[in-house]
């Protein structure tokens, strides 16, 4: 698969995601405010675009784990530190992040918001180490035939 193809499949994946998280914490925040969960002046919209930018800022970057130039922790420091800065920019220009509440509010959904994208992470890792180890026996068990 070519980059361009790789980098297109990755994005609509990571938009996918972005999209499921945003509309499970739209109802949350929903069920939160008793049913008046109100979005004016086109914020919805507003919000919709920077899920979508989050969420391709979260999947273009997996393309450095397809280099072996840099060791793993600084594949993983960039791809993170890219989609969690993406985040907080789009997540303080639509309202994600409340700072009429304070600037201790804005840390928490800060460390919310990068514990969430590092257990997203460490779920595809997981999901990835299990399946190379289970090829990696697979190919064994054909050498020894």
């Amino acid at each position: 698969m070519t980059l361009l193809k790789r980098t297109i499949k990755n994005s609509m994946q990571g938009i996918g995601i972005a999209c499921t998280l945003y509309l499970l914490f739209g109802m949350i925040s929903d069920q939160h405010n008793h049913g008046s969960f109100v979005l004016e002046n086109w914020l919805f919209t507003k919000q919709a675009i920077g899920t979508i930018l989050v969420g391709i800022a979260f999947s273009a970057p997996t393309e450095i784990y397809h280099s072996n130039r840099l060791p793993f922790l600084l594949q993983v420091l960039f791809h993170l530190g890219i989609g969690c800065t993406v985040y907080t920019i789009v997540g303080f220009s639509v309202g994600w992040i409340p700072v009429q509440l304070g600037w201790k509010s804005c840390a928490l959904i800060i460390f919310l918001q990068a514990a969430t994208a590092f257990l997203i992470w460490l779920a595809y890792a997981f999901y990835y180490w299990k399946l190379a180890k289970t090829m990696n026996e697979k190919i064994r068990e054909k050498e020894q035939e």
